[in-house]
């Protein structure tokens, strides 16, 4: 999935879209239409200076090897883009002007009351510019508002590889006005595992029963298990699996994930990363085996009936299994819907429900046993939002408004996320119940793809029951309920015995037992 979509605004004209602060006197602002990538951003007070490069095609990854920007002074060397360089349909790329250029040059510095930058291609053609003109020099930075879309204008902050947002006060044209609910949870954490967790595409994420999260990378096609150490509490990565369609070929491009009622690996795609202009749409199966390095998909779900015609890389986004109804839920980005589907075992599917969010697509999912509720998330072009949805006896519906991200929380591009809740020893009545919540961050914000949070809280419990409570099928609840029946039957022979005894010794009959 490409890390900005914000298909809404990109009709919107750039002359409606001017946004620029009282003391800004802007030069010029140009760009080749006929070019994807564009000057996004630039940071000209920074250490270092940087400029962002934003592509626009949402479909399309853009080559810009051997392109370069140079500043207004044309004495200076042109810092040029190396070889093998792409910027991922609707991503970003950033080039540090000096001390980290991408070109190992020293480079130059940017005014930061007056300077301009200028993108060539790499056959020296210009491909767009911006200047600017302050009084004095500014505390943010000078972006497109909207971001991508819109003319240049003092924004609100540095976004460095995020959605650029407009001065303090100031509105995006035709931003809808709608009421917001705060976030339940906080404290939002880092999960620092480096490797592949340094790089870009980490997308869906999911738990299983027993506490392991599982994430998969949409350009890679990689699935990850992450054991979850409680005292230390870190995750650390348990096995890594490259997947592959059923005859053993391509690169799905795996969006979403969830596990199954069979503990099989059920994966959301959009296409075939390897066939990148053709849409398929699908849902993967997939058994996770230890030892393996590469897994085959046992059954292919196409969905292309469901959803309809849409671009390659605006399909299947989210995917989460809901126990009570039996169904799998599938987010679709292109227009925010959610389809729930019975997945037969042969590869055919029931439609037994769409719902229409109210965001613009649909980004990830989760759903918790506990409530018995469907988070629905947007990303970073909702600003990280979510509403919650319960089945009513009929339908699903939402149970609550739409809500924040977390408080504190940056607006990330984040594909993924997944909750799992234990409970402790009961104590006196008391028990202490924890979720864990992951978050995965396809645009990689300072090198991070996975973020975490915990909540902590006491519940009441029975006094006879310990250990963990699942976010999905309780283990513990099934132990229990299999030693009940066995208890239950003991006591059903104890208490039956004296009958038979004495139907056997009266009426003369024989019986089995």
């Amino acid at each position: 999935m490409s890390r900005s979509r914000f298909r809404s605004l990109a009709a919107l004209s750039v002359s409606a879209a001017l946004a620029l602060s009282g003391f800004a006197v802007p030069v010029a602002v140009a760009a080749d239409v006929a070019s994807s990538i564009v000057i996004n951003e630039v940071e000209a007070n920074g250490s270092p200076d940087w400029v962002e490069l934003a592509n626009t095609n949402t479909d399309e990854d853009i080559d810009i090897s051997g392109w370069s920007i140079l500043d207004d002074d044309d004495t200076h060397t042109p810092i040029v883009i190396p070889e093998n360089t792409k910027i991922e349909s609707g991503g970003y790329y950033i080039i540090h002007t000096k001390d980290q250029t991408p070109d190992g040059s020293d480079g130059f510095g940017l005014g930061g009351k007056k300077d301009q930058v200028r993108l060539f291609d790499a056959s020296k053609k210009l491909i767009g510019e911006t200047s600017w003109d302050f009084p004095d020099k500014i505390d943010s930075t000078w972006g497109r508002v909207p971001d991508m879309t819109g003319s240049f204008a003092v924004t609100g902050e540095a976004t460095k590889q995020l959605k650029n947002e407009g001065a303090a006060g100031e509105e995006e044209p035709d931003a809808p006005e709608q009421q917001v609910e705060p976030w339940p949870y906080d404290q939002v954490y880092n999960v620092d595992l480096g490797g592949d967790f340094s790089g870009e595409d980490m997308s869906g994420v999911d738990f299983d029963d027993n506490g392991r999260a599982w994430v998969v990378n949409n350009g890679s096609a990689k699935l990850y298990a992450l054991d979850y150490d409680k005292a230390a509490k870190k995750y650390s990565l348990a096995a890594t699996w490259t997947l592959k369609y059923a005859d053993g070929t391509g690169t799905p491009d795996a969006e979403g994930v969830t596990v199954g009622p069979d503990g099989a690996i059920y994966v959301a795609t959009e296409r075939n990363n390897d066939d990148k202009k053709v849409s398929r749409p699908s849902v993967l199966r997939f058994e996770a085996k230890k030892g393996q390095e590469e897994l085959k998909a046992t059954t292919e779900w196409n969905l292309k009936d469901v959803v309809g015609d849409i671009k390659p890389n605006s399909g299947l986004e989210a995917i989460s299994y809901i126990p009570e109804q039996k169904l799998f839920a599938v987010g679709v980005e292109a227009d925010g819907k959610v389809y729930f589907l019975d997945l037969k075992e042969d590869g055919t599917y029931e439609l037994k429900q769409t719902y229409q969010s109210p965001f613009g697509g649909v980004m990830a999912l989760d759903y918790r046993q506990q409530e018995k509720q469907l988070r629905v998330l947007c990303d970073e072009a909702c600003d990280g939002q979510s509403i919650l949805l319960s089945h009513n006896g009929t339908e699903f519906a939402p149970a609550s408004g739409i809500q924040a991200r977390p408080t504190g929380f940056a607006n990330l591009a984040n594909e993924g996320f997944a909750s799992f809740t234990s409970t402790g020893e009961c104590v006196a009545g008391k028990a202490e119940e924890t979720t864990r919540f992951l978050w995965a961050d396809d645009g990689v914000a300072g090198g991070i793809s996975l973020r975490g949070a915990e909540y902590v809280k006491s519940v009441d419990c029975d006094g006879e029951t310990n250990g963990s409570s699942m976010s999905k099928a309780p283990g513990g609840v099934l132990i229990g309920s299999i030693v009940g029946v066995l208890l239950a039957f003991l006591a059903g022979l104890l208490s039956v015995g004296p009958i038979a005894q004495w139907v056997q010794d009266n009426a003369n009959i024989k019986l089995p037992f």
